[in-house]
């Protein structure tokens, strides 16, 4: 069973964005058999569709470049103006687009796969600064712990890597950037022009009262007793935004290699995985290798555990680890979090029936290699007489607008508990824990969104972050025809469905480009015509003109075709089985109702977060909005759409039957007590527990039931810590998370009292 997202949460752990989901369906529903393409069936509807599409909101689509303008190495991003086909001056919307927008929302409703989603990038994270209540803290901290410095070495077609001469324990250490002489030419981590640096240095280090290892004097080659590479940090143009200044101080010096070392090799799975996740910052210092040339300084995990190669490195100590699930030797990647059931090449949903599909794979079934759509769409023409079509004399620059950040694992992966401890990532069991949310849809903005980037921004924002456009103004009217062969009432129903959607005044569809903005609105009005081939061809006068043998089809004879989609899909997804008579009824197909409801929900409640918001409203009290991973709710939630109290119950249900325990927030009503401990660990349970000692993410706490701590560790946070902690002694706990790395189950608690003595109170 699919992993369910939280029905409801609450304010103060929900989050923000101009987008959300479409569920995920538990099973594709499968296509009707196919027809022969050779003839028009009786049986089958062929017909045209005549529509007129109305702009609810600034539309653009951009034109696409001329080979000439490829030649001349302009990016699409340099050309404001609006497709067109002939003249500049008369927008026209490509079929392909109006298409597209059909074909998504026929697979959305008729449970479709989920077939288009990369298996790249590969995911990987940085936790450095992380509390001990993320859940990526403890993930990040145990696998750094051996972190060692060397230099990479190519031994023909795969890498290695030769480790440098130790400094005492250290490979690598620490150097203040205001003690590195500026004969160096080091630039400095608040310079515009800052980047990434190798400078070969000599230097001699002393030991520090706390007893670390750092550089004390460090200058040219030559100069001082020791050799080695000066390597600098990344700084706020790296993981940063703009302008915002590092509190970074710290650069680090690696001594040159050990001459008799054996050099290390690289598992070449972690090349890949490397390869595949830098980031562009990296990719534009190092190059599309980074840190993967002759002599080059480079930092890993020392391999343990019997293991002989190094499987994670990065250009600075701090490096990013791949996200790995359990059971997998590669970083993970947005496929492996789609369930199989939904893209496999020998299932055949209705939007590949009616759309066509070609498979990239070679099939042993020759008739699933390719199928020949039926439908076809037209552009859409600029209808006459409707004055100026432009919402500005001039193109403008919109806001910037990035990329998707699908490694923000709260939003863009099923959760189902919202406690920060207890959120699901990209390195849990695919499936079993957790999965992606869905289709993502942007929220409607209304018919005036705010688009154009301010001036003072406008004024510091870099060339390559901007573009302009030229969009359409609200209001304007296009006409296409969309013509349809041999389609069984089904699949004339999965089109109707969509139509009628477009045409209802409480929804809109979207459409082109700036959707995150809230551009793309479009309604739409429609004329069914049903082609009659037999009588066409029967007679060729009626009426005194050619006989066409058409018929407009009535509201009567496209509601049946539209029920008889809805039963189809109802029965073989199972959701009739759930009681529900009407897609409209269900869970997912309310959130895509609720997503392309017409004017959207408040702006406010369909923003981007902020890492520095200073102005009100804002999410909690920080600055950072992201700083406690809320979890983007339901688009059910954020439109004010209640849900049954068995929808509840099955999410509820969902969540009790997950392999692995989580943090819940709030506990269970009845906790269970046990002095001497519970060999069933449980949230809530509470324990008389012995103190261990401090750590780096916590105290430590021995479970009176588990006294083998490789096994089961106790560990109480910072913002949980409250009276004494003296080793040794014993006091008592309750459990508010459990988490397992490797073969530790991890007991996240917080002190409370003897409950034993509140019962007696009572």
């Amino acid at each position: 069973m699919t992993p369910i997202h939280i029905p409801k949460l609450d304010d103060d752990r929900a989050a923000l964005a101009p987008y959300n989901f479409v569920p995920l369906p538990e099973q594709v529903v499968p296509a009707e058999a196919l027809p022969e393409q050779d003839r028009y069936h009786p049986d089958r509807f062929t017909g045209r569709i005549e529509c007129v599409l109305t702009t609810a909101s600034p539309l653009y689509v951009r034109c696409g470049l001329t080979p000439e303008q490829l030649a001349a190495g302009l990016e699409a991003k340099d050309l404001p103006e609006f497709f067109f086909t002939a003249d500049a001056k008369r927008p026209v919307i490509p079929g392909s687009s109006l298409r597209g927008m059909l074909r998504a929302l026929v697979e959305i409703v008729g449970y479709g796969k989920m077939e288009r989603v990369t298996e790249r990038p590969r995911f990987f994270y940085r936790a450095v600064a992380a509390k001990s209540d993320d859940p990526l803290a403890m993930p990040y901290r145990s696998q750094l712990r051996n972190v060692k410095a060397g230099y990479i070495t190519q031994r023909g077609d795969s890498w290695a890597i030769v480790p440098a001469k130790p400094l005492g324990t250290d490979s690598f250490i620490k150097v203040r950037e205001r003690d590195i002489p500026a004969t160096l030419g080091l630039v400095r981590m608040h310079d515009p022009s800052y980047r990434l640096q190798r400078i070969a240095v000599s230097f001699t280090h002393k030991r520090t009262p706390a007893g670390r290892t750092v550089v004390d004097l460090i200058g040219p080659p030559g100069v001082h007793e020791y050799a080695g590479t000066l390597v600098t940090s990344g700084n706020m143009l790296e993981t940063g935004r703009p302008g915002q200044r590092t509190q970074r101080k710290n650069h680090v010096v690696v001594p040159d290699a050990e001459a008799k070392a054996n050099p290390i090799p690289i598992a070449p799975q972690a090349v890949e995985d490397y390869c595949n996740g830098l980031s562009s910052f990296v990719a534009e210092q190092l190059g599309p290798l980074g840190v993967l040339a002759e002599g080059m300084p480079v930092f890993y995990c020392e391999p343990g555990g019997g293991k002989r190669e190094v499987t994670a490195f990065g250009h600075n100590p701090n490096f990013r680890l791949p996200y790995r699930f359990p059971g997998s030797d590669r970083a993970a990647t947005p496929r492996d979090f789609v369930p199989k059931a939904l893209y496999r090449d020998t299932d055949l949903d209705l939007a590949e029936a009616i759309f066509g599909m070609v498979r990239s794979q070679r099939q042993a079934d020759a008739e699933r290699q390719a199928v020949a759509g039926r439908v076809f769409v037209s552009d859409a023409k600029l209808i006459e007489g409707q004055g100026d079509p432009w919402l500005s004399s001039e193109p403008f620059t919109p806001h910037i607008l990035t990329g998707p950040k699908p490694t923000t694992f709260q939003h863009y992966l099923v959760q189902p508990q919202s406690a920060k401890p207890a959120l699901k990532h990209y390195a849990h069991r695919p499936g079993e824990e957790t999965a992606i949310r869905g289709h993502k849809l942007y929220w409607h903005k209304g018919t005036t969104p705010e688009l154009r980037m301010p001036a003072d921004k406008l004024q510091t924002a870099s060339d390559t972050q901007t573009t302009a456009m030229h969009p359409v103004r609200a209001g304007v009217q296009f006409e296409f025809t969309l013509h349809y062969e041999n389609l069984s009432e089904v699949e004339l129903g999965a089109l109707l469905w969509v139509l009628r959607l477009g045409s209802d005044p409480a929804y809109r569809l979207k459409l082109g480009m700036g959707k995150p903005l809230g551009m793309g609105a479009v309604g739409l009005v429609y004329r069914v015509v049903q082609s009659r081939r037999e009588e066409r061809y029967q007679s060729l006068f009626a009426d005194g003109a050619w006989a066409l043998g058409e018929h407009e089809v009535s509201g009567s004879e496209q509601e049946q075709a539209i029920e008889a989609f809805e039963a189809y899909v109802l029965a073989q997804s199972a959701e009739q089985q759930r009681g529900y008579s009407k897609l409209a009824e269900t869970l997912r197909i309310r959130c895509l109702l609720a997503l392309l409801g017409w004017p959207g929900p408040l702006p406010e409640q369909t923003r981007y977060m902020e890492i520095e918001r200073t102005q009100r409203p804002r999410l909690g009290n920080d600055p950072n909005e992201y700083k406690d991973r809320r979890v983007l709710p339901l688009a059910t939630q954020v439109a004010g759409i209640t849900l049954s109290a068995a929808e509840i119950m099955t999410s509820n249900a969902s969540q009790a039957a997950s392999p692995t325990p989580s943090t819940t927030t709030a506990p269970p009503p009845a906790k269970p007590v046990a002095s001497t401990g519970s060999n069933k660990l449980a949230v809530g349970e509470v324990f008389r527990g012995k103190i261990i000692g401090p750590s780096k993410i916590g105290i430590k706490i021995e479970h009176p039931a588990h006294p083998d701590t490789k096994k089961v560790i106790g560990l109480v946070a910072k913002e949980q810590q409250s009276g004494p902690f003296k080793p040794d002694q014993q006091r008592w706990f309750e459990i508010i998370g459990i988490e397992r790395e490797d073969a530790t189950t991890i007991l996240w608690l917080k002190p409370t009292s003897n409950p034993n003595r509140k019962e007696k109170e009572k």
